[in-house]
């Protein structure tokens, strides 16, 4: 009987076969030590300066709901942890400075219910109204999310029409919830049209280095890929790319959009190169203790030594 690689795309003579890590970390159920460290390493590092603990909370869930998002487009968990320790590093002082958890924590939430619909998971649209309904009470932003969810319309269907016609109900129904709370909520409808997010919040340069490390990969990609990629993947790259320059708060936004597009693209299945997919699985489980050890050190570094220094 012919064998096939475990990996998609992995020609038949490079076949995966699994090592004795792999072997020893499926036994301990290593993955799921694995990622607990990487949301710890993003809760202590990037977003462990708040004041307030919730805050800290509400941002790291604004990252594990963008992984939900990606996991399905990359097979392995190293990619998907380097791009999201990626997106949060555009989003560390913005959203650390400006307090702004909550529209963060529900952008993410709206790129995991999108990209499941367009992974044939539309029942993750039915939260729609409560999600724009939520964010219109926190923030004036909220028009950013409905942008972003109304570009998935063009998203074809032929096999199941009936989904973007219930996509299209529920985002009516998110716009006429949102726009009328903000509108009451303030007492003003001209208040309830501002997309835009209060304030102003530019970017320096330093947080324009790392917006330029992230975008310049992302607006290759979109040129090199362009023809394979669904309709919603271009366009949203390109309009949060422009507002990204505008205000840090929308630079964050853009690192979950960019993060959408690598994975699915030059990290698509893992990585766009058969070749290289059984190195990357491969490695995929050594990273897994690595990444402890980097949360460990973290978690001493931050409450350790701090309470060592308190006595």
């Amino acid at each position: 009987m012919r064998s096939t690689s475990s990996i998609a795309g992995t020609p038949l003579n490079r076949a995966y076969v699994p090592g004795l890590v792999e072997r020893f970390g499926r036994k301990l159920k290593v993955e799921y030590l694995g990622m607990a460290s990487v949301y710890s390493i993003i809760a202590l590092l990037y977003f462990g300066d708040f004041a307030a603990w919730h805050e800290t909370i509400l941002a790291t869930l604004g990252a594990f709901f963008l992984f939900l998002g990606l996991k399905k487009k990359t097979e392995d968990h190293i990619v998907g942890s380097l791009v999201l320790f990626a997106a949060v590093s555009v989003a560390q002082v913005p959203i650390g400075v400006s307090k702004w958890v909550v529209p963060y924590l529900l952008f993410g939430l709206t790129v995991f219910v999108m990209e499941g619909y367009r992974e044939r998971r539309p029942a993750r649209i039915y939260a729609l109204p409560a999600l724009f309904l939520g964010w219109s009470l926190a923030d004036s932003s909220w028009w950013l999310g409905l942008v972003f969810a109304a570009l998935y319309l063009s998203f074809p269907r032929p096999e199941r029409p009936q989904f973007r016609r219930l996509l299209s109900y529920m985002l009516i129904a998110g716009l006429l919830l949102a726009f009328s709370a903000h509108a009451i909520v303030d007492r003003s409808i001209v208040s309830a049209l501002r997309f835009y997010p209060e304030g102003q919040m530019p970017l320096d340069r330093t947080e324009l280095e790392v917006l330029a490390a992230i975008g310049i990969p992302v607006i290759l990609c979109l040129a090199v890929y362009w023809r394979k990629l669904s309709i919603p993947h271009r366009w949203n790259t390109l309009i949060f790319a422009l507002l990204a320059v505008q205000d840090g708060r929308l630079a964050a936004l853009f690192g979950m959009v960019a993060a959408v597009l690598l994975c699915a693209t030059v990290f698509r299945d893992s990585v766009d190169s058969p070749s290289m997919r059984p190195f990357f699985k491969h490695f995929e489980w050594h990273y897994f203790w690595y990444v402890f050890v980097a949360a460990a050190w973290a978690f001493v570094s931050r409450w350790g030594i701090g309470a060592a220094l308190s006595m």
